[in-house]
């Protein structure tokens, strides 16, 4: 561990997310009030059309999402602003829907006029998806912004197929374009991007994600980049994470990119600046994150009250399985928790189960193999790489156990972060396959 990373690339982070946060109260702030009439109308055409429906999950859909509960509760927090401007700057309003109505239902009732249950402020998040929602609906319709995320997130992992295969074709920087192509090939198959990436809620946090390591792959496979950068872009990417975090597992996806990601976008030579650790990176996008959650955490607590940030607290030990008064079982059960986790796979491939879960089986199985043969590799930069790859798993693993029963009540999308343990998966098989039988030193670098 380096000290001076350690604290260069926390600063830098802290400073970042500061910046970030600022100018997203700045946006926050002057996206109230605009036109509320017309995105009234928007969301009352997307219940005319079918875009929106009374049904909060819809498993495995391909045309509007899977996840609907999180659509209608992001419009509905971005259309109800009968609080003040400060107040709803910090936090907007929710009320959640009387049982046995859905969110979605609820939605369709308040923009009807009714106006049921007891209004509250939803303090949990940084809530980047309704600045997005009080931005885009006066001018588009849902459907529309719908497209645009799906879309985005399409073109990008395009984007990164065709770099990696330019970067094969080449001849030049072959173990990252190899890396590369399977990361983004993994994606493209096992994020389940037709069931979340139209969604409001997964889409731009996805487009973060995928938009990061588009960039990595480019200059990864290009001159490289250098660790100055690498700080910056990936405090950047921190508070960008943060903001469109929606407990849908984006952070510990950020972590296995900015451990494992760096190791292959380093310039050539200077690999092992990054790998095991890339120390002065890690801690910008740690400090990033951590100085807009303090920061969040402030700003409610000035506006609101201390008391406000109760909720916030009850919620966490709920996320640890610490507390189970909030109507959230902490005591699922071997069982239920085993069934939990075998359903939830179904959200890397719609309607694929057992596809699913072999290939992430499969992809266990190859990783250790390749990995075993490259830690016996003479290249100490190649080891690094190796090392950097598992302990990028090993970041998300830690993060699904440590929130165990977010992990298990949510398994049908925490469970999309394994597409990282498919790719480095396949990619260290790859990489230790040798590219001559008779090659000296054959399966450990390309």
């Amino acid at each position: 561990m380096r000290p001076r990373a350690l604290l260069l690339g926390a600063a830098s982070g802290a400073v970042i997310g500061a910046v970030l946060f600022l100018l997203f109260l700045l946006a926050n702030h002057a996206a109230i009030g605009l036109d509320l009439p017309a995105a009234h109308a928007h969301v009352r055409q997307a219940f005319a059309e079918g875009a929106l429906q009374d049904r909060d999950y819809l498993k495995g859909d391909t045309a509007i999402g899977w996840h609907q509960y999180n659509d209608c509760l992001i419009l509905r927090l971005a259309l109800d602003q009968r609080a003040g401007a400060t107040a709803l700057t910090v936090s907007p309003l929710v009320t959640p829907p009387i049982e046995p109505r859905t969110q979605c239902s609820s939605l369709r009732g308040f923009l009807a006029g009714e106006r049921t249950g007891t209004t509250g402020y939803y303090h949990r998040y940084i809530h980047g998806h309704t600045l997005l929602a009080r931005l885009l609906l006066p001018r588009l319709s849902v459907a529309a912004i719908r497209g645009i995320y799906h879309g985005l997130s399409t073109l990008l992992v395009l984007a990164g197929i065709v770099t990696g295969l330019l970067a094969l074709a080449r001849g030049r920087r072959r173990a990252e374009g190899l890396f590369w192509l399977i990361v983004f090939l993994a994606f493209a198959r096992g994020f389940g991007l037709e069931s979340y990436g139209q969604s409001l809620g997964h889409g731009p946090a996805d487009i973060v994600l995928i938009g990061y390591l588009l960039m990595l792959a480019v200059l990864g496979t290009g001159r490289g980049i250098g660790p100055g950068l690498a700080m910056l872009t990936a405090g950047l990417f921190g508070a960008l994470t943060l903001a469109f975090e929606f407990l849908t597992g984006g952070i510990p996806l950020g972590l296995a990119a900015v451990i494992g990601g760096l190791a292959f976008a380093a310039r050539p030579g200077e690999e092992r600046a990054f790998a095991p650790l890339p120390v002065a990176p890690l801690a910008a996008y740690l400090g990033a994150i951590a100085t807009m959650a303090a920061l969040k955490i402030a700003l409610v607590a000035q506006v609101f009250g201390v008391r406000a940030l109760r909720a916030d607290a009850g919620q966490l030990q709920v996320r640890l399985g610490l507390d189970a008064s909030h109507g959230e079982t902490s005591d699922l059960g071997i069982v239920h928790m085993a069934r939990q986790l075998a359903k939830g796979i179904d959200g890397l491939a719609a309607g694929m189960p057992l596809m699913a879960g072999a290939v992430v089986l499969i992809a266990l199985v190859a990783g250790m193999w390749g990995a075993r043969r490259l830690l016996a590799c003479p290249d100490p930069a190649m080891r690094a790489r190796v090392v950097a790859l598992l302990l990028s798993n090993g970041a998300i693993a830690a993060m699904l156990v440590l929130f165990w029963q977010h992990t298990m009540i949510h398994a049908w999308f925490m469970e999309r972060t394994l597409v990282w343990t498919i790719a480095s998966g396949f990619a260290l098989f790859a990489l230790a396959l040798p590219a001559q039988p008779a090659e000296p030193g054959a399966g450990c670098a390309r």
